[in-house]
């Protein structure tokens, strides 16, 4: 069993972050804590594979740091005498998810005859549509009213230079563009671009350079929010650009993974409950879900609302074929739906106003 997750994490025909990588060494520990290291492949049967199960969903969160020397059988037992919390439904499913992918692979590569891990899961009591849900209007009063956007009660550039620049714009990107909280924390300058006149997010992954999108059809253009130029991105990206930086949000440090969002997401944690703001089931992706239901109201259509929140119409993620076809929308039809994006919030009123005829200074790529 050790030896197949070595082989099958060594596939050169795959390409993992090394985040992911170790997600996957998770699941390999777990398994072969419980089944043994020796154990043959063509041994495994069902109910070995329901003995991971069980386990798996006795283990509490982030049981790999809290007990790092004990073995995932070993926390289980612990867990189990002391009524510690287990990990939730939704990640149990990931371990099992991320394993059934790996003898899935032994089968297509002739290792293995069967999959008998395939199918097994843990019922999960959450609903999809329930498991993140969007800011309510009073959580956006909350945080848009609180130490870092100071700033939107005095939106003209010429008065504006805050210490935290990430702690500003990025949340106002998340609420007004729908980009996630990783796609915007990596950005770079050559990541706002013109096209047809238009100032726009380029979202795209960049292996070289460290930036990864969550799938195919993440790659995006997105038109920025006329909001967003009245909080004086555009001039903020001038100066960066003008100061001969690369990367958008210099204040954001890389984690030992190379992402740049991870202690911003800590950082947000911890403002969301400053500011009496933090519920259940919200989170910096509930940004998305306001989006989301900003372009209902706004009467966008679903095509188009999918184009500028990098969703797909599939639940796998994968690009339909379909979507191959054609060149996609026109930014202007893009930023036409765009502009229908709004928020009845007093905090962000002086964001809200007609937008102004000239375009600020930015060094945004003609396209």
């Amino acid at each position: 069993m050790a030896e197949a997750w070595d082989c099958y994490l060594a596939d050169p025909s795959s390409t993992r972050t090394r985040k992911t990588t170790l997600a996957y060494e998770t699941v390999k520990n777990l398994v072969v804590s419980v089944l043994g290291a020796e154990t043959l492949v063509a041994d495994v049967s069902r109910q070995d594979c329901r003995r991971v199960l069980d386990t798996l969903r006795h283990l509490p969160p982030n049981y790999v740091k809290k007990w790092p020397d004990m073995t995932p059988v070993a926390i289980a037992d612990l867990a189990t005498r002391d009524g510690l919390q287990p990990m939730a439904a939704a990640n149990c499913n990931g371990y099992m998810t991320r394993w059934a992918g790996m003898m899935n692979w032994l089968v297509k590569e002739e290792l293995a005859d069967r999959n008998p891990c395939i199918g097994l899961r843990v019922a999960d009591p959450v609903p999809v549509r329930d498991k993140r849900r969007p800011f309510s209007k009073g959580q956006l009063q909350r945080i848009f009213a609180g130490p870092p956007f100071e700033a939107l009660k005095y939106p003209c550039s010429t008065t504006f230079s805050p210490s935290w620049p990430s702690r500003f714009y990025v949340p106002l990107i998340a609420l007004f563009s729908g980009l996630r909280q990783n796609e915007i924390c990596q950005q770079t300058t050559d990541d706002i671009a013109e096209i047809d006149g238009v100032p726009c997010f380029m979202v795209k992954s960049d292996p070289t350079r460290g930036k990864r999108v969550k799938t195919a059809s993440s790659e995006r253009a997105v038109p920025v929010h006329p909001a967003l130029v009245r909080a004086g991105l555009l001039e903020y990206h001038h100066e960066r650009c003008s100061s001969g930086e690369t990367r958008m949000w210099p204040d954001l440090a890389l984690d030992r993974f190379g992402y740049a969002s991870a202690y911003f997401s800590k950082w947000f944690a911890r403002y969301l409950a400053q500011e009496g703001a933090k519920l259940d089931r919200t989170s910096f992706h509930s940004f998305r879900h306001c989006f989301r239901d900003s372009l209902r109201a706004g009467g966008v259509e679903r095509e188009v609302a999918f184009a500028l929140g990098g969703w797909s119409g599939s639940r796998s993620g994968a690009v339909a074929i379909g979507d191959l076809y054609g060149s996609g929308y026109p930014i202007a039809a893009l930023n036409d739906a765009i502009s229908r994006v709004s928020y009845d919030v007093d905090a962000l009123r002086p964001l809200m106003g007609e937008s102004s005829s000239s375009t600020p200074n930015s060094c945004a790529t003609r396209r």
